[in-house]
């Protein structure tokens, strides 16, 4: 007899459907990144292919960090939270502190108003026996009252002079104890805090070189921070624009504000690394 032809490419074969995955099942095996914060948006890096940086609509920022809220790394969140309740403890402290001065303040014009009601009761008996107070009881008792006004005038005189904003240039060196380990320079980030203070004083040796004249030190600091800060404002020649108080980590935010316009740091040291920072305005 003849052979029975089996399957072959010249006879159709018939082949199960495979069944569509539900859209839970493609989620559980693709889980969507993490939220953006509102306001950034991602963008692919047409200098760095295969890269993303961040944009936020609102400010003009660019970063090549992930925004905070997106960050899953829950050790620089813990620190994160300890600085907001230190910043919250720093606050309470001193609405308490103000709380006090007023109480205080309330009690001494209390105390001012009894007086002078006692003075107007007494009649001319209190106003003989104030004249025969010693005089320099009285002329020290008016120095104070001088004293007092030149103090809460020049307290006043520089609360109206501190700004409330300042600008600054920085550079950022990373290290392994960083929030986080990793910038758009490297991936990883291994070197010890010790060997980026290191590196650090190297870049604050060649900017004292030139501290004398304002405009060089302030090019040669964008020049060095676009190549050798781990920050995103590199790209901005370190340039972090104009913040406010409670905006920087607060270790940043009370370097940028002892500074004079022009005037550079030391060696600040916060939760994302060693910084030296220039002020601009």
């Amino acid at each position: 007899g003849s052979a029975v032809p089996g399957p072959g490419p010249d006879h159709d074969q018939q082949y199960p459907e495979q069944p569509t995955p539900s859209p839970l099942a493609i989620l559980s095996t693709n889980p969507p990144p993490d939220a953006l914060p509102d306001g950034w948006i991602a963008h692919k890096s047409r200098t760095q292919p295969g890269y993303v940086f961040y944009f936020n609509q609102f400010t003009g920022e660019n970063r090549w960090d992930l925004p905070f809220a997106a960050v899953s790394n829950l050790e620089g969140i813990k620190e994160t939270i300890e600085n907001l309740a230190n910043l919250a403890k720093k606050e309470t402290e001193q609405q308490e502190k103000e709380k006090q001065q007023q109480k205080q303040k309330q009690n001494d014009e209390a105390r001012s108003i009894l007086r002078k009601s006692n003075t107007s009761s007494h009649g001319t008996d209190d106003a003989n026996a104030s004249a025969h107070v010693p005089g320099h009881a009285r002329t020290e008792h008016q120095h104070k009252k001088r004293s007092r006004g030149s103090d809460d005038r020049h307290t006043k005189k520089r609360s109206k002079s501190e700004p409330e904003k300042v600008r600054v240039l920085h550079i950022l060196k990373k290290h392994n104890k960083s929030r986080r380990p990793a910038s758009w320079r490297m991936s990883k980030i291994t070197i010890s805090k010790e060997e980026a203070i290191g590196e650090l004083k190297e870049l604050i040796s060649i900017l004292d070189e030139c501290k004398e004249d304002a405009k060089e030190l302030r090019a040669t600091f964008e020049e060095l921070a676009k190549t050798e800060s781990d920050c995103s404002s590199a790209k901005r020649g370190g340039d972090v624009g104009f913040f406010g108080r409670r905006k920087m980590q607060p270790e940043f935010e009370l370097a940028s504000f002892g500074l004079a316009i022009g005037e550079m740091s030391g060696i600040v040291s916060t939760n994302s690394g060693v910084h030296v920072i220039l002020r601009l305005g």
